[in-house]
């Protein structure tokens, strides 16, 4: 009789995304997930201690997702700032329980509105980017980041959550006159304190 194939490491957490792709991190546990791989739980306890421990390293993987898809919006496209924007929502749409993973679950906490901007990988360089094109000093850029961060972001939620279907027109329409109001307002407030 033949040794039976060891499980790796990363089949476990390809398996156990796609059940998050499929039925949200609220259906991951052990059982469905052996049963999904075709062997008994315990190479999945031999690879990772607990399920926290690979819950944990899904969320990773998951923000590396997320991030890998804000990095080419930026980079494949003349607005980068808006790219994202759309890329988020679009996030929303086709990757549902990701999103919910990420953005709609107690893993995503921040301590105030404003740490929103700045605490997340690539965030410094959204930053420069956004006090280049626009002229604005770093605290007007973080929050023009914010406020945008918050309109994308209902949104998207809106998206994730079946609420309603935006068209990618509106979409695009909606995230641009937020930018340009907050960035008007954002402009006239640094002139006046000079």
């Amino acid at each position: 009789m033949p040794p039976k194939e060891k499980v790796t490491k990363e089949e476990i957490i390809n398996t156990a995304i796609n059940i998050v792709r499929e039925k949200g991190i609220e259906n991951l546990n052990a059982r469905n997930l052996a049963r999904k791989m075709g062997c008994s739980v315990h190479p999945i306890f031999r690879g990772y201690h607990s399920m926290e421990g690979l819950k944990t390293e899904i969320y990773k993987m998951v923000e590396h997702i997320y991030n890998q898809q804000m990095l080419n919006a930026v980079e494949h496209g003349e607005d980068g700032f808006l790219n994202m924007g759309l890329a988020y929502i679009n996030f929303a749409k086709d990757e549902k329980n990701l999103f919910k993973l990420l953005f709609m679950s107690d893993a995503f906490r921040e301590q105030g509105i404003m740490d929103i901007a700045g605490t997340t990988e690539g965030d410094d360089e959204v930053l420069d980017m956004i006090c280049q094109r626009t002229g604005l000093g770093k605290k007007s850029a973080r929050e023009l980041y914010t406020g945008i961060w918050l309109t994308t972001h209902g949104i998207a939620s809106m998206i994730a959550t079946n609420s309603c279907r935006f068209s990618d027109e509106e979409n695009r329409r909606l995230l641009n006159n937020s930018f340009m109001g907050l960035l008007m307002k954002l402009k006239k407030e640094e002139e006046q304190s000079l």
